[in-house]
């Protein structure tokens, strides 16, 4: 019997996808409820886990598959797929960590520029029928840029802001001190950064330690009229402090690309406040990203079912496999 594979957060598997996945049936739903996808996963090999909306694959989910062997998260994050119960069901998780970092780190880009050059006031101001905006913009020759989090997106943003003629330093406790210096950057605590840095841009996966990593007295040790931009995950952030901090003038601006809760609440103080730049996680959305992004999926995903893992998140299940 032909396998069958679970795409939850879709209508319908995008071509570029389902061109390389010849081993399962698959079924999409867009129906993302916890009720709907226990349902639907019950007679399921894999899940395709797509993020097109914030929603958990849960215990529950999980628990309710008689012969699940692999769920796939199609993006860099793996944060809502319950670990702890795949370990125990033996479920392997996958993520896709290539295939959008130049899309995002452009992404981080063009609002770093934005909130630096206060496009977007300008742009709202012309349209209202004026002609000037008098806050000044800000200059980055000679500035210096704050890196949160040096992975491949990190690393694709540090090498395109070098051109701007920043001094760059970076945070990560994860990556070695020898691999940031070989590169021309400095690598330092996050004190130090958050306190030196004219731009801080956050390119961290959420996790326990990272969740609320900019809080608010992160924020008071920032630059006035710092800027802050964020392509990552909205729960690095402290919400309630940024827009304290924001509503203040101790921020000159945000760039927000991901939030707590998304879509953003309609009465989220963000919407009102003229000093920040919201774009709807949309740092993937470009075709050429999106094209590679699918067909990654969609050969990590045909190899997976036939028993070749890649990117695994709790590689301990393959040895509980090995020894089933």
């Amino acid at each position: 019997m032909r396998m069958k594979l679970l795409v939850t957060g879709l209508d319908f598997l995008i071509p570029w996808c389902g061109d390389y996945i010849k081993s399962a049936e698959a079924v999409c739903t867009s129906d993302c409820s916890e009720e709907n996808l226990s349902r639907m996963v019950a007679d399921c090999d894999a899940i395709l886990y797509m993020q097109a909306k914030s929603y958990p694959i849960t215990r529950k989910i999980i628990d309710s598959a008689k012969k699940l062997r692999f769920i796939q998260s199609a993006g860099v994050g793996y944060e809502k797929i319950d670990l702890v119960a795949a370990m125990e069901n033996g479920v392997v998780v996958m993520n896709m960590p290539t295939g959008t970092t130049v899309s995002v780190a452009e992404h981080a880009i063009a609002l770093i520029l934005a909130c630096a050059k206060n496009l977007l006031k300008g742009h709202q101001n012309i349209r209202e029928g004026g002609w000037r905006v008098w806050d000044f913009g800000l200059e980055l020759d000679g500035k210096t840029l704050g890196i949160v989090g040096f992975g491949k997106i990190g690393q694709e943003t540090a090498k395109r802001m070098k051109a701007f003629n920043m001094q760059l330093l970076v945070y990560d406790p994860l990556i070695h001190d020898d691999q940031i210096a070989h590169s021309g950057w400095k690598k330092v605590d996050l004190p130090t950064l958050l306190k030196e840095s004219d731009i801080v841009t956050l390119h961290c996966p959420l996790t326990k330690e990272t969740r609320g990593l900019i809080g608010a007295k992160e924020l008071a040790v920032m630059k006035q009229s710092s800027i802050l931009v964020n392509t990552a995950r909205g729960e690095v952030v402290d919400e309630k402090a940024l827009i304290e901090a924001l509503k203040s003038g101790k921020l000159k601006c945000a760039g927000l690309d991901t939030f707590a809760i998304e879509p953003i609440e309609s009465d989220s103080p963000l919407l009102r406040l003229e000093n920040v730049i919201l774009t709807p996680h949309m740092a993937v959305q470009t075709t050429d990203a999106i094209m590679r992004f699918m067909q990654a999926n969609g050969e990590q995903v045909e190899n997976a079912l036939n028993g070749t893992y890649a990117n695994v998140v709790n590689p301990e299940v393959l040895g509980k496999l090995a020894c089933s």
